[in-house]
């Protein structure tokens, strides 16, 4: 009986044990209203040229690949920074949407499409959460 008592204490303590340390961790939320922000601001300065404090929207280890026709072209920061400064207020013939495809743990993935008349163009933007807040780490830029 003493046997008995112990193997069902023992069985007890090891499913109690089993349950505790399975239990799923909740993901770690981001910002949603900051990731907002940095969309569009990556969103009027591509669409309409407002560039504000455009150096801190990229983060320093920044790179966009633009992918045509099966070409790709890739620039860093300070190449895209360059080329947006010199589209300073230009407003582009397109209509803009966004949305988040994955958000967890300070990483974000969305997708925002530029519809102009003939085609379209489709950014991937990676944002990452760094000791700068939220930042573009890259951007992939398609043509439809």
């Amino acid at each position: 009986m003493k046997t008995f008592i112990t193997s069902i204490i023992a069985a007890i303590v090891l499913t109690s044990t089993v349950a505790f340390s399975a239990t799923p961790k909740p993901a770690k939320r981001s910002n949603i209203a900051a990731i907002n922000q940095t969309l569009d601001r990556y969103s009027d300065a591509i669409t309409n040229g407002q560039l504000t404090n455009i150096e801190q929207l990229f983060s320093e280890q920044f790179h966009q690949r633009i992918v045509q026709r099966k070409k790709g072209n890739s620039f860093n920061k300070k190449q895209l920074v360059s080329f947006l400064k010199n589209q300073r207020n230009i407003q582009q013939n397109c209509e803009t949407d966004y949305s988040i495809l994955e958000e967890n743990d300070g990483v974000t993935i969305a997708k925002i499409e530029m519809k102009y008349k003939e085609f379209s163009r489709i950014d991937y933007v990676t944002i990452s959460q760094t000791d700068q807040g939220y930042q573009i780490s890259q951007v992939i830029s398609t043509f439809e």
